[in-house]
């Protein structure tokens, strides 16, 4: 291969780029002004180097022979291959198979690329200035005198690699940690009363901290709801910091679960996020995430416990704190794997907080040398001392409370202690309600009636809202209860406000002010001005409102159960996507962003209902409305069953949409009974295709793990060797993801479908794929090959199609590939057609790593591998 540091390789390199500039210009209109000044440069740079060569060669001008093999020549010969190799791969990374979505990313590269034609136009005139000379002599003062063109270009270039740098970080972290924890941290560090706490941080938590070899590892802080075990943790991680901060061979990673984001709850997520924090202390392990990310593998937790081993060794000490791990879904899972980390690093140290004890789980495992645990107990007697340092320093701080006598001071903390019991919410609800009291007086009589616990505390808050808001009330408290992620008061109040009997929503419908919301909950809510995120005040009021408390009386109106209230949700969110303001099915981009911001909920309903359909338990009657809502697919356009999938797929062609069937996406989601109710429509076509991937129904429920869906599928007799864009079969994602009971499944001999051998057509393969240059051999072959193009030999075709296409390991396959006699060279088109005479041949003759030239052998010599048939047309 050509050195691309010579002037030749670099002339080389700019060819390429003047193509793919000339591709990019066609397909994007908005970019063709960009790209022709990007083609002039690279035409006037590519001259002027193909100049030089001539006049080295040449050997007429000794001077030219002296620049060329200079150190500054060298060197400006190597950074303008970066900064041409940098473009390329900015043309090249934001292509897609859309022209739409080519236009829509251009805006993104435009900056760039225009910075980089500045610094080709630089680097052009040094060659020029530098070539111009006479003589050696005249060439040096040149070289020092347009020293400072070539710093320009430089400190461009330079800035350009940062650039990337951050943008490729970006991206790793965006991938490999979707919930970032810092945020949460910040609010509960916040809540924080200085020298609270001070009896764990300075006690069971320094133990475990400073501990040696022999000391215990784990530590679980165990309390009940509202003890403040968050802001505690909170406290501990600080104090990690500084810890951290003294040492650099020492390194922590923390995470908070939250009750109200279900993406904080994913076993998946709470490691990513950990693995992540790892990196930002161990740049190296960035690059293994990368790898990673890269390697096309399906991210999964073995994956990442994987490397978080393999870099964690680079620490003395590695510090994991992981808050209310209870609240996780899967928190045994979570427990596991954490344990996994501890038991396999010897220098990994573990700090979970919990609302029970956490050593069941370890006995549930049942290993054989089960790593020795600390468990504390967030005791009354401790917690009260904090909450009575916090009492004394609220009447102290609070102009109104300060006023109280000393006698009222003693009894409103005693009072407020003895009823908390432990709970520092008690305490803090009960201090934000008296100190918004006008007299001191009226602190003196509310002292008398103050509520006994945390649940009374919410009923009075209840009874208090007024008759004429207790609805919007009830939908705020309940959307907030169940959301699977925090809401912005915004999408709050286009919740609180619809009903079944809307058509459309317009002002008219809508709050005038969304922030009465916060007024109306006071006390239930929290809200942050600076994200406008709207939340539950604290997981205690979600448990309080589904608990037998409110179950009679006068507080049953805000009375619910958890799958209802789930219903509810998807009811509401489906309701909004059959709104008429999104019945006319697919739209632009610009369009579809300007709907998302005119609609609020929007985003919300778009991706979350069918969780909620799920999460219902099928209770209530949301099935009646989701196939109202996959029936109007029929519509125009798609109706509004089409404009979800774009909200779902944005970057997805018109066609793509509209191709893909509601039954692919109830299986996708997972929702059994729509998914029955569909098969049992009339025109279904079980095997149609949908999605980015143009898999069937059956494909995708396999991929998410439905094994009940892919047996109603089967059922209705789903083909079982049907083959996705990339080559894959359903029984292909099953064994690669190891869902052992759909695998079962799709083994059973009840299933079993002779349908002969699958003939695989151009069609079946991605759009994006430029063919026949896909097939192309990464190494000379004999045939077909000329001095200005590489083309795939017959062997090569069948090798490259079979080898990335695993789901054909499973089967029989026949492929046709006819060469066109203008890009063979031949004299007449031909038509090669190869057959698998049997399924898994590459597993069963090793032909993986072996040469290509001769790896597909004739059937005579080896039965069973490749049979190869030639004709000509």
């Amino acid at each position: 291969m050509v050195d691309p540091i010579s002037i030749i390789g670099l002339v080389g390199q700019i060819s390429d780029l003047i193509q793919r500039a000339y591709d990019y210009g066609k397909a994007v209109h908005d970019a063709q002004s960009d790209m022709r000044k990007l083609y002039t440069e690279l035409l006037g740079l590519k001259g002027v180097l193909e100049q030089l060569e001539k006049l080295d060669i040449a050997s007429a001008e000794p001077h030219i022979a002296d620049l060329i093999r200079s150190k500054e020549f060298r060197k400006t010969l190597s950074s303008t291959s970066e900064l041409v190799g940098r473009l390329v791969e900015n043309l090249n990374k934001k292509q897609t198979s859309s022209r739409r979505v080519n236009a829509f990313l251009w805006p993104w590269v435009k900056d760039d690329v225009k910075a980089d034609i500045q610094d080709l136009e630089r680097v052009k005139t040094w060659f020029i200035v530098m070539m111009m000379a006479e003589n050696s002599t005249q060439m040096e003062v040149l070289m020092i005198e347009s020293h400072e063109i070539l710093n320009i270009a430089r400190e461009g270039q330079e800035r350009g690699k940062l650039k990337d740098e951050e943008e490729k970080r970006k991206k790793i972290s965006e991938w490999i940690q979707p919930f970032n924890p810092k945020q949460l941290h910040a609010k509960a560090a916040k809540k924080r009363m200085r020298d609270t706490g001070s009896w764990f941080l300075n006690g069971d938590f320094k133990v475990w901290m400073d501990g040696g070899d022999g000391s215990p590892r784990i530590l679980c802080l165990r309390g009940k709801s509202g003890s403040g075990k968050t802001t505690l943790h909170a406290a501990a991680v600080e104090q990690l910091k500084s810890y951290q901060q003294e040492d650099p061979k020492i390194g922590q990673a923390y995470f908070y679960c939250s009750f109200d984001d279900r993406e904080s709850q994913q076993p998946l997520n709470i490691l990513g996020s950990i693995l992540h924090q790892l990196s930002e202390q161990h740049p190296e392990a960035l690059e293994g995430i990368d790898q990673l990310r890269k390697s096309g593998e399906v991210l999964g937790e073995n994956a990442i416990l994987k490397l978080t081993s393999q870099y964690v060794s680079n620490f003395d000490k590695f510090y994991i704190s992981v808050d209310a791990i209870n609240e996780s879904f899967s928190c045994i899972e979570v427990f596991e794997m954490l344990l996994q980390l501890v038991t396999e690093n010897s220098n990994v140290r573990l700090f979970v907080t919990a609302i029970s004890s956490c050593s069941h789980w370890l006995e549930d495992l049942q290993l054989e040398e089960p790593p020795e645990i600390i468990e504390v107990d967030m005791g009354t007697e401790d917690v009260d001392r904090d909450i009575d340092f916090y009492i004394t320093t609220r009447i102290s701080e609070e102009r109104l409370l300060r006023r109280l006598s000393n006698e009222t001071k003693l009894e409103l903390r005693e009072k407020v202690l003895g009823n908390a019991k432990g709970m520092f919410r008690y305490a803090q609800c009960q201090l934000d309600s008296l100190s918004t009291l006008r007299t001191a007086k009226m602190v003196f009589n509310a002292l008398y009636n103050l509520p006994k616990d945390i649940y009374e505390v919410y009923e009075k808050i209840l009874l208090r809202i007024p008759e004429a808001d207790r609805l919007l009330a009830r939908e705020s408290l309940f959307f907030l209860s169940v959301a699977l992620r925090p809401l912005t008061i915004q999408e709050l109040a286009e919740a609180a406000v619809l009903d079944d009997y809307d058509a459309r929503i317009d002002e008219e419908c809508r709050l005038p002010e969304p922030m009465v919301l916060l007024e109306i909950c006071q006390g239930l809510v929290d809200y942050d001005a600076a994200t406008s995120v709207v939340t539950l005040a604290h997981s205690s009021v979600r448990a309080y409102i589904t608990s037998s408390h409110t179950d009679k009386g006068d507080v049953a109106w805000f009375s619910y159960n958890i799958p209802g209230i789930h219903a509810d949700i998807a009811n509401k969110c489906l309701l909004y996507l059959l709104l008429e303001n999104f019945q006319d099915g697919c739209c632009t981009n610009e369009e579809l962003e300007k709907k998302f911001e005119e609609y609020p909920l929007l985003r919300y309903a778009s991706r979350y209902w069918p969780l909620h359909a799920r999460l219902s338990d099928n209770y209530g009657r949301q099935e009646a409305f989701a196939m109202t809502f996959c029936l109007s697919s029929k519509k125009a356009g798609g109706g509004n069953f089409s404009f979800w999938v774009q909200c779902l797929m944005p970057d997805a062609s018109r066609e793509a949409i509209m191709a893909s069937e509601p039954l692919y996406y109830a299986s996708s989601f997972g929702l059994a009974g729509l998914v029955k109710s569909l098969l049992t429509s009339e025109g279904v076509n079980v095997d149609a295709r949908g999605g980015r991937y143009r898999s069937s129904a059956l494909h995708v429920a396999c991929y998410r793990g439905h094994v009940e869906i892919a047996r109603q599928l089967l059922e209705c007799g789903a083909d079982i060797n049907l083959l996705d864009s990339d080559g894959r079969t359903a029984l292909f994602w099953a064994k690669r993801l190891g869902r052992r009971d759909i695998v079962d499944l799709l083994e059973d001999p009840k299933y079993a479908q002779t349908k002969g051998h699958t003939v695989v057509t151009l069609s079946d393969l991605p759009e994006y794929m430029d063919y026949p240059s896909w097939f192309c051999c990464a190494y000379r072959v004999n045939w077909g090959y000329r001095d200005d193009e590489w083309h795939p030999t017959p062997e090569w075709v069948a090798r490259d199609f079979q080898m990335t296409h695993y789901g054909l390991y499973e089967q029989q396959v026949t492929f046709s590939y006819t060469y066109e006699p203008s890009v063979s060279g031949m004299e007449s088109a031909r038509t090669y057609e190869f057959a698998t005479t049997e399924p898994n041949i590459y597993t069963k003759t090793g032909l993986w790593n072996g040469d290509w030239s001769i790896g597909f052998n004739d059937p005579s010599d080896e039965p069973g591998v490749v049979e190869i048939r030639t004709q000509n047309n």
